[in-house]
C-alpha cells in the first residue's frame, strides 16, 4: 500500500517551534516540538521538510494573525479527515469556542451528551491542530488551569495572550501518567488493574494504533537509564521474524528508535511513562513502589 507523502514546515512561535504538516490538500497537524502525541501516526520516512507549500503557507498566515492578537475566521481551515468519530465530534466542538473565551471539560460533556468528562479530556488531549483548533480554551472545573499536551505553561501563555481569566492550580500539579499497552496482552491487563486499584489517573495509549514517535523513543533511550534491548518485545513474533536476536546489540540508539517506531509490536509492553520519563518497562515489579502517588 502506497504511503501518503507529507510536507513539513517549522514555525517559530512565542511558545516554541511549531511543526506544521500537510499533504497536497489537508493540514494534518500543528504540534509544539516534542509535545505528547508529536506527529502521531506520521512516519518520518513520509515527511519532507519544505520551504514553501500552499496549505502550510495559509496556516502560517493564520498563525501570524493569531499571535498578532487579532480575531479571524477559520471556517476554511483545511483540516484532514482523521480521528475516530468521537474525536471528530469533540474537535468540531473545539472549533466553536470563540477567541478569548473558555469552556470546561464538563460543559463539553454536557453539550455533547457524553457521560464521561474524562473521555472528553482524552479526546481534547489528542487534538493534532494546536492553537488553531483551540484545545487550550478548555479548563477544569472552576476555570482551573489543567494539563496541556505541550505543557501547562504554554497553555497559560495562550490564554493570557487572549486576555482570558483562569484559576492557577494552587495544588501541586498532578503527575501525568501514560500507560502504553496492547489491550489483548494479559500482562498489560494485570498492570492496568493495579493502576486502577491505586486510584491513579492515567492516559491509556494503544501501543499499535498510537505508537510513540521516533523522537519520543529516542529521548527515552537517551534519558531513561534502561538498555536498548529492554525496549524490545523479545518474545514477540515480529522480533523473531526480523531476526533481531543477534542484531539488537549492535544497533545505535538512533537506529533502535527508528525501528521501534516503525511497528508498535516491537515495543516491550506495558510502558509506564511519568511526565515524559519512562518509569518502568514491562511488569516484573508492582507499581506501588514507584512513588507514583
Amino acid at each position: 500500500m502506497k504511503q501518503n507523502k507529507y510536507a513539513k514546515m517549522l514555525y517559530p512561535s512565542p511558545i516554541g517551534t511549531l511543526s506544521l504538516v500537510a499533504d497536497k490538500q489537508y493540514l494534518y497537524g500543528i504540534w509544539v516540538q516534542d509535545q505528547t502525541h508529536f506527529e502521531k501516526g506520521l512516519g518520518d520516512e513520509t515527511i519532507e521538510e519544505v520551504t514553501s507549500h500552499p496549505v502550510l503557507e495559509q496556516v502560517i498566515s493564520y498563525l501570524d494573525t493569531y499571535f498578532e492578537g487579532s480575531v479571524q475566521d477559520l471556517s476554511d481551515l483545511p483540516l484532514a479527515p482523521i480521528g475516530t468519530d468521537f474525536e471528530k465530534r469533540v474537535w468540531a466542538y473545539l472549533q466553536t469556542i470563540p477567541y478569548g473565551q473558555t469552556v470546561t471539560y464538563g460543559q463539553i460533556a454536557k453539550d455533547l451528551q457524553v457521560a464521561s468528562a474524562q473521555a472528553i479530556g482524552r479526546a481534547v488531549g489528542r487534538n493534532p491542530w494546536s492553537i488553531l483548533v483551540p484545545c487550550h480554551r478548555v479548563l477544569g472545573s472552576g476555570n482551573r488551569l489543567t494539563g496541556y499536551a505541550s505543557g501547562v505553561e504554554k497553555k497559560a501563555w495562550l490564554l493570557q495572550h487572549e486576555g482570558v481569566a483562569f484559576q492557577e492550580n494552587k495544588k501541586k500539579e498532578k503527575k501525568m501518567l501514560e500507560f502504553i499497552e496492547y489491550p489483548k496482552c494479559s500482562t498489560c491487563k494485570k498492570a492496568k488493574n493495579e493502576l486502577d486499584k491505586l486510584g491513579l489517573e492515567y492516559q491509556d495509549v494503544h501501543i499499535v494504533e498510537e505508537t510513540p514517535s521516533e523522537d519520543v523513543i529516542l529521548k527515552w533511550l537517551e534519558t531513561s537509564g534502561f538498555e536498548v534491548k529492554q525496549f524490545f518485545n523479545t518474545s514477540g513474533i515480529k522480533y523473531r521474524e526480523l531476526g533481531l536476536r543477534d542484531k539488537v546489540g549492535s544497533l545505535s540508539k538512533q537506529e533502535a528508535a527508528k525501528l521501534l517506531a516503525s511497528d508498535g509490536m516491537l515495543l516491550k509492553r506495558p510502558i509506564l511513562v511519568e511526565n515524559g520519563a519512562v518509569k518502568q518497562i514491562g511488569y516484573r515489579k508492582p507499581y506501588e513502589n514507584l512513588g507514583l502517588r
